[in-house]
């Protein structure tokens, strides 16, 4: 099997390049960790029952379409129910601040989010 290929370090500003599966150099392996909350469970995290409540009604009046995906005019079903402002920046969990969105899209708004 050929050799990993060596990529940039997750760390921005890094000039620093790894082969380690966690994306991290060796400066900087384990940073991952940082944006862990241990110990904390769903419940504790804020998405207990109310969530799930508030979640349901969502994935149903989208019906379980990504919504970024429908206004780019392609039909996706969305795995996840997404804040559209951040509650981060000052979002709330109001059902007009909340969308169905997929997984490729929640990703990408999550890295958009943490730049800011």
């Amino acid at each position: 099997m050929p050799p990993r290929i060596k990529k940039a370090c997750r760390v921005r500003g890094c000039r620093f390049v790894t082969v380690d599966p966690s994306g991290y150099c060796d400066k900087h392996v384990g940073q991952g960790w940082k944006n862990y909350s241990k110990g904390q469970s769903a419940t504790e995290r804020g998405y207990g029952a109310e969530w799930r409540k508030l979640r349901n009604q969502v994935v149903r009046r989208d019906k379980g379409l990504c919504q970024q995906c429908k206004r780019e005019g392609i039909y996706r079903p969305g795995s996840s129910v997404d804040h559209v402002i951040a509650k981060a920046h000052g979002g709330t969990d109001a059902l007009s601040n909340l969308e169905c969105i997929c997984t490729d899209h929640h990703r990408a708004k999550t890295a958009r989010e943490r730049l800011k």
